[in-house]
């Protein structure tokens, strides 16, 4: 029986120094909680970029101004958002156009930005019968003939401003 004990004890006294030995330690960062790295945000050299109006610039925003008439005209009416977004963004484009053309020239796209905020109230009262549909698509066809008539690039090519306002 002595033996016994002796063995008992002597198998726990090893097993407690291997558990020692083997690192509770590693045991002990296993459940202890990490701390969180904080991303890295990346660091942007900020230059100065000389922009000055020029014909180019023009030519992109009478592009656009194009696409999202062409966009409204074919999907006028099939869904209200996307209709105030192409109307928006149509009399955005002309507002640059405007402030990129000297200030004489630049009075002419006063009633076509007029009509266009007129035609975007009545998109936004959510009000598009077949008779509103109409009258919008004939005012934006109308539109689009007078805007390309008088103020295609090839038109301003003289009338672009040297310096922005």
């Amino acid at each position: 029986m002595k033996k016994i004990a002796l063995k008992i004890i002597t198998i726990v006294v090893l097993a407690g120094f291997v558990a020692n030995l083997s690192g509770c330690a590693a045991l002990k960062r296993k459940f202890t909680r990490k701390k969180k790295e904080k991303p890295k945000t990346p660091l942007y050299q900020v230059r100065k970029y000389d922009i000055k109006p020029t014909l180019g610039l023009y030519e992109k925003h009478y592009i656009f101004w194009a696409n999202w008439h062409k966009k409204l005209v074919d999907e006028l009416g099939k869904n209200h958002k996307s209709d105030l977004r192409s109307i928006r963004e149509m009399i955005n484009n002309l507002e640059h156009m405007a402030a990129l053309v000297v200030p004489e020239k630049a009075e002419y796209f006063a009633p076509h930005i007029d009509t266009l905020s007129k035609t975007e109230v009545i998109i936004e009262k959510r009000n598009m019968t077949k008779i509103n549909k109409t009258r919008i698509k004939r005012i934006l066809e109308r539109e689009y003939r007078l805007v390309k008539r008088k103020f295609s690039p090839s038109r301003i090519e003289g009338y672009i401003r040297k310096k922005w306002k």
